[in-house]
This record gives C-alpha cells, sequence and structure tokens, in this order.
C-alpha cells in the first residue's frame, strides 16, 4: 500500500512512485504554495498572535523564503554566518551557544566543498550518503550543544541545497519507512543520512525531475529542485496543523 491513514490525515510511502504521483496529481497546488512562500513579505513588528488579534490573518510571507538569499553568499568550504542565518530562517532558534561553537569548530567540508553549489543529490554516488568522512561531519555537528538533527540538516541543506535534504517534525511526519514505521520516530543516531539515501532515490526518478522542473518554471521559483520539494511538503505539515485547528487549507492528494 502507498499510504495509511492515521487518524485524519494520511502518510505515505517515502519513493519516487508516490512522490511522482502527489506532484503530479496536485500539480497546480504545489505551483500555488510555492508562489505563495516566495511571494510578498511584510516584515515583522510586532509577535505573530499579536499581529492575528489585530488584523484577524496570518502575516504575509514566510520567513524561510530568506533561506537562499543567506545559503548562495556562505563560503563553500566552512559553515559561517550566513549558514547561521539560512536556518534560523527557517523556524529554528540561534542561541549563542550552539552559533558560537558551530563557528569555533571549523568543521572540514572537504567531502562536500568539490561539489558545486547546484549539485544535485541523485548525480552522487550510492555509497555518498555512507561514507565516513560525511558521517564524521554530521556526528560533529550534532555532538555540539543546540545542535538537534533538524539543526544540522538545515546547516547541511544551506551548504548545498540540491543535495541535502531538511530534515524537520512537519515533513518528517508526512512519511513512513520502507518498515511502516513513521520517519519521526527515531531509529538510530544516524537517522538523518538514511533520509538523504531516500530522498536521493525520489531525485533519482525521471518523472519527478520534470515534474518538479515544470513546478518551478510555472511558479517562477529559482530554488533548487530539492528546496522546492521541501517547500512542498512543509507546507503540507503546516496546513495539517492549521486544520486541526479548524482552519481550512487544501490537502495534497494522491490517487494511485
Amino acid at each position: 500500500m502507498a499510504a495509511n491513514s492515521t487518524k485524519q490525515f494520511i502518510t505515505w510511502d517515502l519513493n519516487p512512485k508516490v512522490v511522482g504521483m502527489i506532484l503530479e496529481n496536485n500539480k497546480d497546488l504545489c505551483v500555488e504554495r510555492i508562489k505563495s512562500y516566495f511571494g510578498p513579505f511584510e516584515s515583522r513588528v510586532m509577535r505573530k498572535d499579536t499581529y492575528f488579534k489585530k488584523y484577524g490573518k496570518l502575516q504575509p510571507g514566510y520567513t524561510g523564503s530568506f533561506f537562499e538569499k543567506y545559503s548562495i553568499n556562505s563560503d563553500r568550504s566552512i559553515f559561517d554566518g550566513n549558514d547561521v542565518s539560512a536556518a534560523i530562517s527557517l523556524s529554528i532558534t540561534g542561541e549563542s551557544f550552539w552559533v558560537t561553537s558551530l563557528l569555533n569548530e571549523k568543521i572540514d567540508l572537504g567531502s562536500i566543498s568539490k561539489f558545486d553549489y547546484e549539485h544535485c543529490i541523485s548525480k552522487v554516488d550510492n555509497e555518498f550518503f555512507d561514507q565516513q568522512d560525511l558521517i564524521d561531519v554530521y556526528k560533529h555537528l550534532v555532538k555540539l550543544n543546540g545542535i538537534s538533527s533538524v539543526t544540522a540538516s538545515k546547516l547541511l541543506a544551506s551548504k548545498r541545497p540540491n543535495l541535502f535534504p531538511i530534515f524537520d517534525n512537519s515533513v518528517s511526519s508526512l512519511f513512513k519507512r520502507p518498515n511502516g514505521v513513521s520517519w519521526q520516530k527515531k531509529c538510530s543516531d544516524l537517522d538523518y543520512l538514511d533520509w538523504c539515501k531516500s530522498w536521493q532515490h525520489v531525485m533519482g526518478d525521471a518523472k519527478v525531475r520534470t515534474l518538479l522542473t515544470q513546478i518551478s518554471q510555472e511558479s517562477k521559483s529559482s530554488c533548487q529542485p530539492l528546496r522546492v520539494l521541501d517547500v512542498i511538503f512543509w507546507l503540507e505539515g503546516d496546513c495539517r496543523k492549521r486544520r486541526k485547528s479548524g482552519n481550512e487549507c487544501e490537502l495534497l492528494k494522491l490517487t494511485m
């Protein structure tokens, strides 16, 4: 089976066939989501709940739309302040203890610095996410106080946004592993690298890549294809949260 129902929502198998069908069946909605995410942004001058009480609606714009603006300017070979800012734009807290530790460590990124900024996850060897140098980088990140697997994924995505998928609760809650266990449930210390391998398989599919190109063209988005997927599914997770609160929004549909 491609999906199962948990209460009122659906969790999907994380594979090329399912992701391709979701993109194909919901192409217009996907285009709309990308346009919305990267649309006009209103500077924050009050708290989110204060704005809602005053105007009765959410404030325009997503902070994550600034991710690329920071990421593209970062040093390709080391983590720097632009990577920190890019990660923070994706709704994490930039506590001084992990920010200063990250910059102080000067983590060796030799295993990825050889790749262009746009290098696609589908173009690396199948063993790429199993190589010890990359495992060491990931372990180095998550050993620092305050850097979780989620924060580590956002920092790595800032370095190469078409090579490293973002791993967060909104997106991981939508998918299940081949054994049926949710990606939200921790199974090992290297869950994130296994997550990368699953998305490598998805992005290796010609149909998925073609659909992502079409969605990017129609939405006039210049972000990397892997980021297009992340935004589409992050907004799906956000939509499910809002529906639980009684706010209507259109969900992605899968018809096999």
